[in-house]
């Protein structure tokens, strides 16, 4: 990375001074800054930007390179399973609106990752303030899709566990009315929230070259909802595990007792004790032929459900992390006081940046959980009648191909 030494002014080398700079233009609340010394008329001395330069090793941006391309692999794996939904008979794709919307979520969870990794912005607006989404098309664009694919994901995450939740738990099959309000509550309640964030929070380069949320308000209007659907869906799950562990030991009570029950015939007439066991064996049967058919749902329900938690907690405590920083610089001093004395040498302190900021791992892990999302998906939804139904269709169109070239040769040869 390029230093400025004209940048530095009354600031210690590597910090910029922040009265060489504009007073706007990028995301001003992105800028590290603190006065010099406790003297209120001391230089404003501001980390270089970008941050994650000076907090985390060269490997990071390999790591996101390497998180970007496999949103590429995603992307294409995503764009495949809607292509195939769209075109190949419901025979051959078994496919589900409710897992159709889930792919489109995802699809702009990839974008956001895919479009920087063409188009490699620049992150910072200046030597101090990092691009936002109004000074960066690339910013704008990324942001909004990873906002729009996290809250839309978790929404049809929801709505897919408490369809199966009526399903396995109720045994209700939902029909046109869900159709029509899970549309309704998956489309509009994400576009509501999505508004709301981009416009009041906006985004801007954290880290990395994908945008994410401003720390501004992000806990109302993003993260929290954000949080509550996810927690909402949680729920839903666990009592639909719930409720099958206890159809699987009732059925294993009543296997076991219904030897006793002949010798307790006193107590309980035999028509009753056969009664109960035959109930719970039915029971137990359709759960068994239900969570057959839905085992893949319930699956990538738990899957998505763990990547968007982590994704959430992650940047929710470092957002803590950062507002903590501003009123107690005991913590981030030692860093600061290294990269002094090693003239802006970001090597020797990495062992003091992780003691006030979140770990390269854990920001890795976070990146690989998310990018890694597409494929997972892939692996679940995909069926080898795909593969058929591709062949059938170009058998299809190649027949008919050959079928109107012999047709007009028939003609030419009449005339």
């Amino acid at each position: 990375m390029f230093i400025n030494s004209t940048l530095h002014g009354a600031c210690i080398a590597p910090f910029y001074d922040a009265s060489l700079f504009p007073p706007e233009g990028g995301y001003i609340g992105g800028r590290l800054c603190s006065q010099q010394s406790q003297d209120p008329s001391s230089a404003l001395c501001c980390l270089p930007c970008p941050a994650s330069y000076w907090a985390y090793s060269d490997s990071f941006e390999t790591l996101g390179t390497v998180a970007g391309w496999l949103n590429v692999a995603g992307l294409a794996l995503q764009s495949f399973m809607l292509v195939s939904n769209a075109f190949l008979p419901a025979a051959r794709t078994r496919s589900h609106y409710l897992t159709q919307c889930l792919i489109v979520a995802v699809i702009w969870i990839n974008l956001a990752f895919v479009i920087p990794l063409g188009a490699e912005p620049d992150q910072c607006y200046d030597g101090i303030t990092p691009n936002d989404m109004f000074t960066s098309m690339t910013c704008a664009w990324s942001g909004a899709f990873l906002l729009a694919g996290a809250l839309a994901g978790s929404m049809w995450i929801f709505i897919r566990a408490f369809s199966m939740h009526l399903t396995v738990v109720w045994d209700i099959v939902p029909g046109p009315r869900f159709f029509y309000i899970s549309q309704a509550v998956g489309w509009g309640v994400p576009a509501a929230l999505f508004t709301a964030a981009i416009s009041i929070s906006g985004v801007s380069f954290r880290f990395g070259n994908a945008c994410h949320i401003n720390h501004d308000n992000s806990m109302v209007t993003f993260w929290g909802w954000l949080l509550a659907v996810a927690g909402a869906a949680v729920i839903v799950q666990m009592s639909t595990f719930g409720y099958c562990l206890r159809v699987f030991f009732n059925s294993l009570w009543e296997d076991s007792a219904r030897p006793l029950s002949q010798g307790s015939a006193k107590s309980l007439p035999m028509s009753v004790v056969s009664a109960k066991s035959q109930r719970a064996r039915v029971i137990y049967r359709r759960l068994k032929s239900v969570l057959y058919l839905q085992w893949r749902g319930m699956l990538i329900v738990t899957i998505v459900l763990v990547d968007v938690i982590f994704f959430a907690v992650v940047f929710v405590y470092l957002d803590k992390l950062e507002e903590s920083m501003l009123h107690d610089y005991t913590r981030v001093l030692p860093w600061v006081l290294c990269l002094i004395e090693n003239q802006g040498d970001r090597n020797p302190c990495f062992q003091y940046s992780h003691k006030w900021l979140i770990s390269e791992p854990t920001i890795g892990a976070m990146l690989l959980m998310i990018s890694l999302l597409g494929i997972e998906l892939f692996v679940l939804l995909f069926r080898w009648s795909l593969i058929a139904g591709w062949k059938e269709r170009w058998i299809a169109l190649t027949q008919r191909g050959g079928n109107q070239q012999e047709f007009v040769s028939l003609d030419a040869r009449k005339s």
